[in-house]
């Protein structure tokens, strides 16, 4: 039962990473060979393939990623043409809009005419699922298989390959809009620098002021914050539709069977994992993007202790830190009552990290990450340093500015920073400062208030 956990725990940290990695845009094989990697990490992948459609025919594929022991790597700009479902088992998934799971004895054995089916070597255990659109049009398929006895797929893994399949479909789609966005944001940027220096010099002044401005402007930076989560949901949600309607089917021709039942079962335990722990997580960033703009009331504002919550907010985060060698060490006072927004402090934590693990270290780079928290009078005062690649004078003038990156493609999303120096200053009611210097890591030092329920004055 651990392994199970250890698991889908792992399940849950790649589902995550490809989520980032998708809503981030880039090149999309780039993409599909990080989903490649990760999938070897929950099972064995040494044979791996994906077809996409070219243009609008579902006919007309391309093997725009193909990895394999034995066959030849296909030209990824040739175009394909699939004439009928029988031709190869990637047709029939793609044709008939359907999974296909098969192994090598059980196909000979129930369609000897099949033999050669396909260009391709005769796998011994060969699993290939649907890529759909939006609309559920078929734009192609993904494939694992295995040319060994030693190495069979269990009817876990099918499922966990069904939901990886569900999730791809999803990631590809919002990738191909990043494109489309980044390639108008190119543009509109293209326009704005024909602009004499006095309009660039007001438009940057607007820009400042939008970094305080109310929850619907902020919003419409930030929306894809919550994309990750809120993807996940919908291709877990999406997943169990459809194997349900399976499954009744199954009950209708009274065919089911304990396997496939078990199968099912399987499948619902762990779309639901998946459903809550990502509605709780986009729960906690929406309300947290909320406090942003309401007024400072006691509604809003709870009584915690910093350190627990501190601590609380890094073991949300161990996904992210799972695999990196990266350790964080907190150093905080340990009877700091707060009496203000811990959904601001949650988030300026996570940004925080996330940027360190995005920018200041490499994948496999050690390093290490410090947070500590004092009180100087009635004012917090945290300080995060770390001692990754920090940047240069140029770079850290800009830190604060929104859509500003340096990793635009590679997990930057250029909104991390400026949401931190908006909750600091608007609902904590602080002020930040930051220092760096190549190869010295980077250091922020927060100040806040303890307090911010709203002083009561004597009436008499």
């Amino acid at each position: 039962m651990n392994d199970r956990l250890v698991r889908l725990e792992t399940v849950q940290a790649m589902l995550l990473e490809l989520g980032q990695m998708s809503t981030a845009g880039g090149d999309i094989t780039e993409f599909i060979r990080a989903v490649h990697r990760s999938l070897g990490r929950i099972m064995y992948a040494a044979n791996f393939y994906v077809a996409l459609c070219d243009n609008a025919s579902e006919r007309d594929v391309r093997f725009v990623y193909f990895v394999d022991e034995i066959d030849a790597t296909p030209d990824p700009e040739q175009v394909e043409t699939l004439a009928s479902p029988d031709e190869s088992p990637t047709a029939w998934v793609i044709l008939n809009r359907r999974p296909l799971v098969m192994t090598a004895e059980e196909d000979l054995a129930a369609h000897p005419e099949r033999v050669g089916w396909g260009q391709g070597s005769t796998a011994e255990h060969w699993m290939g699922c649907p890529l759909f659109d939006t609309q559920h049009q078929v734009i192609g398929a993904i494939v694992i298989q295995s040319y060994s006895p030693a190495h069979h797929y269990s009817l876990e893994d099918q499922g966990l390959f069904n939901l990886l399949a569900g999730h791809v479909s999803n990631a590809l789609q919002g990738m191909q809009s990043m494109d489309r966005l980044e390639k108008a944001v190119l543009e509109r940027t293209a326009l704005l620098e024909q602009r004499n220096v006095a309009l660039q010099q007001a438009q940057a002044e607007l820009v400042r002021q939008e970094k305080l401005a109310s929850l619907g402007r902020l919003v419409a930076g930030v929306a894809h914050e919550i994309n990750t989560p809120l993807g996940i949901c919908v291709t877990a949600t999406s997943h169990l539709v459809q194997e349900l309607k399976l499954t009744r089917e199954e009950l209708a021709a009274n065919t089911m069977t304990a396997e496939s039942l078990e199968m099912f079962l399987d499948i619902v335990d762990q779309s639901l994992r998946i459903l809550t722990t990502n509605t709780q997580r986009a729960a906690a960033l929406v309300r947290s993007f909320k406090q942003v703009a309401v007024d400072q009331s006691s509604d809003d504002i709870r009584s915690f202790n910093l350190n627990n919550y501190i601590h609380e907010v890094l073991l949300s985060l161990q996904p992210k830190l799972k695999g990196r060698p990266v350790k964080v060490a907190v150093q905080c006072e340990p009877d700091i009552t707060m009496e203000s927004f811990p959904g601001a402090v949650s988030q300026i934590l996570t940004n925080m990290l996330v940027n360190s693990l995005v920018h200041g270290f490499e994948y496999e780079q050690a390093g290490a990450i410090v947070i500590s928290a004092a009180l100087d009078g009635d004012t917090v005062v945290l300080t995060y340093a770390d001692d990754g690649a920090g940047m240069d004078a140029e770079t850290l003038h800009k830190l604060f500015d929104p859509f500003f990156t340096t990793r635009r493609g590679s997990g930057g999303s250029g909104l991390g920073a400026h949401i931190l120096f908006n909750l600091v200053t608007g609902p904590l009611g602080g002020t930040v400062k930051v220092e760096s210097a190549p190869g010295r890591g980077l250091k922020y030092a927060l100040r806040f208030p303890r307090s911010r329920r709203p002083e009561r004055r004597a009436v008499g």
